[in-house]
C-alpha cells in the first residue's frame, strides 16, 4: 500500500514516529525543526502542498492555509485544545481536526499538589533563603566533618528559628475545594486521596452521578469557597468564568485558606487577589498563569512571601509528549482504516 503523504512540525517521540512512518511517507517541519513558532502563512502553505495529513502543534492553520491545501483530509493538533486550528474552515472543507484531550491532565495534577504542599510548608521561601545566606553558619575548613550531636535543630534556641519560621499546616484531613471539575480536577482528587482528604467541588456541567462516582460532593461555588482549605481551579475561560473569582469570593474564603490557579488568569480578578492577600484575607496562593505573560517584573505578586509562583508551567513534564504522541498515533490508524476517530475536536460542525 503506498504511504500517506504527511507533514508533521508537532512533537512526537521517536518510538510513535517510527510507527507512523510504517505506514505514511512524514515530512517535518516548523516547530519540529526549529523550536520556534514563526511560520508565516505562505511557507506552511507551502510546506503542506500535497499532504493528505498535517500534524501541527503551534503553527496557525489558518482558513487561507486550508483553503490553499486541496489534498489535505486530516488535521492532528497533539494540544489539549487545538486553538491554533481554525476548525470552522476545517469542517466547511470536511476536515476533521483531532486533538489530544487531557494529554497532560497528570502532568497539571502533580504539580497542584507539588504546589499545596510547598505552599503550607514554605518550601520554596526555605530554599531561596537558604540558599541565599539566611541560617548558614561560618565557612569550614572540612564540610564533610561528622558531628557528634545525634539530634541537630537549626538554631533551635533563637526567636528566629528555621524550624518556627517556616512552619506550616499539613494538607491531611483538610478539605480541597474544586472550581471546576474535568479530567485535571479529577486527577488531583485522585492523587490527593491517600491525604485522607474532604472533596467540594463547584461544576454546574458535572452531573451528580458522575459527582458520586468520584467520591466528590457538588456545591454552589459560595458552600466551596466557605468550607475548603484549598481552592483550586480548573475551568476554561469562558465569558461567564472570566473574572469570576473576585473580593466578593475571596472574602468568603477561610483566612486560613490557600488559593491555587493553575487554569488561566483571566478567571481571577487581580487586583483583588492581590489585596486579598495583602490584607490576610486568605492565607497565600500558588500561581502557575496570570492575566499578562510573562509576570512584568514589578508585579507585587513577586514580593510576597505568601504567594508561590511558577512561569506556566504546570503541562511541562517530559512525559506530556508521550501522552500525546500515543493518542495521536491511535486516532491517525483509525483514519488510515477508515474506523471512527476517538478525539474529533470539530465533530459537531461536520458535515454528515
Amino acid at each position: 500500500m503506498e504511504k500517506i503523504k504527511t507533514v508533521c512540525t508537532g512533537t512526537i517521540t521517536p518510538d510513535f514516529m517510527e510507527k507512523i512512518r510504517e505506514c505514511c511517507d512524514v515530512t517535518m517541519g516548523g516547530y519540529a525543526l526549529t523550536g520556534l513558532n514563526t511560520m508565516p502563512e505562505d511557507e506552511l502553505i507551502a510546506l503542506l502542498q500535497g499532504a493528505e495529513i498535517a500534524i501541527i502543534e503551534y503553527e496557525s492553520v489558518t482558513r487561507k492555509v486550508i483553503e490553499n491545501c486541496p489534498n489535505l483530509r486530516l488535521i492532528v493538533c497533539p494540544r489539549g485544545k487545538p486553538v491554533n486550528i481554525d476548525c470552522e474552515a476545517a469542517a466547511e472543507r470536511g476536515i476533521p481536526v483531532v486533538n489530544t484531550p487531557a494529554r497532560n491532565a497528570n502532568s497539571v495534577a502533580e504539580l497542584v499538589v507539588a504546589q499545596m504542599i510547598s505552599l503550607c510548608r514554605q518550601l520554596g521561601c526555605a530554599n531561596h533563603e537558604i540558599k541565599n545566606g539566611r541560617y548558614l553558619g561560618e565557612p569550614v575548613e572540612d564540610v564533610y566533618a561528622p558531628t557528634d550531636r545525634d539530634d541537630v535543630v537549626w538554631m533551635l534556641d533563637e526567636e528566629d528559628s528555621p524550624f518556627k519560621r517556616y512552619r506550616g499546616p499539613e494538607i491531611s484531613y483538610r478539605t480541597m475545594g474544586f472550581i471546576g471539575f474535568g479530567a485535571i480536577g479529577a486527577r488531583v482528587k485522585h492523587l490527593l486521596s491517600s491525604f485522607d482528604m474532604n472533596f467540594l467541588v463547584y461544576d454546574p456541567y458535572l452531573p451528580a452521578e458522575a459527582a458520586a462516582r468520584e467520591g466528590v460532593k457538588l456545591c454552589s461555588l459560595e458552600e466551596v469557597l466557605r468550607g475548603s482549605d484549598f481552592v483550586s481551579v480548573h475551568c476554561a475561560v469562558t465569558e461567564q468564568t472570566t473574572g469570576m473569582i473576585g473580593a466578593e469570593q475571596f472574602a468568603q474564603m477561610k483566612p486560613t485558606a490557600y488559593f491555587i490557579n493553575t487554569a488561566r488568569g483571566k478567571i481571577v480578578r487581580q487586583r483583588d487577589l492581590v489585596e486579598a492577600l495583602e490584607t490576610g484575607k486568605i492565607a497565600g496562593a500558588a500561581l502557575d498563569v496570570f492575566w499578562s505573560e510573562p509576570l512584568p517584573a514589578n508585579h507585587p505578586l513577586l514580593k510576597m512571601r505568601n504567594v508561590l509562583i511558577t512561569p506556566h508551567i504546570a503541562g511541562a513534564s517530559t512525559d506530556v509528549p508521550t501522552c500525546h504522541s500515543r493518542m495521536a498515533y491511535a486516532d491517525i490508524i483509525h483514519y488510515i482504516h477508515q474506523e471512527p476517530m476517538e478525539h474529533v475536536y470539530n465533530k459537531k460542525m461536520l458535515k454528515n
